[in-house]
């Protein structure tokens, strides 16, 4: 099956296999017009995905999920016992959840990271505001092995909610590149694969490998350390500080 072609028609919005898309790839809104993660391939390989905005970003800036408000750090012993088939987990702490709102970790991603159930993720399909520093997730999937309250368990956020420009060390799970400039608490569209354009840090050759810049917040620059995220690689020399046409490598198309 061919993949389709984007063109666009009298109301500026993307055509594929002859149906238009609700959003065009230069758009954004205040209202969602897709779902979340929703993926728009191309037949010359560029790749899109619909995100929600949690700041304001520019136009070819990297961005990742807020890691501080979409992840937990792994906690030990905070689980509320749960059977097989339960469809929901509560986790108790009040360093990490007791300010916790409704449905903050919507669309995250639940691991049992230690004693029983481990090595199993589960999807959170909603989450409850913080009770006396419980929450309780809902699970897209039942348990297949009960939790107890030996369990240890950890919270990725998922990666095309709350997304802002992307830092080491900080907000460093890479999930796009934004098409346009993009206004905090928005949907619209990032670039996931193909070539793209994207906000250089430092001096790029061409075909230099890329990494997450240390430097400039949304930016990549020349990979000089095995431990910064890849990016991709370089399709031309760009200005030290302008944007440079990249191949995308690193991120989940």
């Amino acid at each position: 099956m061919a993949t389709p072609q984007y063109t666009s028609n009298n109301n500026s919005k993307p055509m594929i296999s002859g149906l238009a898309v609700q959003q065009g790839l230069y758009a954004e809104s205040s209202t969602p017009e897709h779902s979340i993660g929703e993926k728009i391939e191309l037949n010359d390989g560029r790749v899109f995905r619909y995100v929600y905005t949690a700041a304001a970003c520019a136009a070819g800036n990297v961005v990742s999920q807020d890691v501080s408000a979409t992840c937990v750090v792994e906690v030990d012993g905070k689980a509320t016992a749960a059977a097989v088939g339960a469809t929901s987990v509560i986790l108790t702490d009040s360093g990490t959840l007791g300010s916790a709102t409704a449905d903050q970790y919507k669309g995250a991603y639940l691991i049992i990271t230690d004693d029983a159930g481990e090595g199993l993720q589960y999807r959170i399909k909603s989450n409850t505001a913080a009770s006396t520093n419980a929450v309780t997730f809902t699970l897209y999937d039942p348990l297949i092995v009960a939790v107890t309250t030996d369990s240890d368990a950890a919270i990725t956020g998922g990666l095309w909610w709350n997304v802002r420009p992307a830092t080491a060390g900080t907000d460093y799970i890479m999930s796009g590149v934004t098409v346009i400039a993009m206004t905090a608490n928005y949907y619209g569209w990032v670039q996931t694969a193909g070539i793209c354009s994207v906000l250089s840090d430092t001096a790029i050759a061409i075909g230099d490998n890329l990494t997450l810049s240390d430097g400039v917040a949304g930016a990549v620059q020349l990979k000089d350390a095995e431990t910064e995220p890849l990016f991709g690689f370089a399709a031309f020399a760009p200005d030290d500080t302008g944007h440079v046409q990249a191949v995308i490598q690193g991120l989940v198309a």
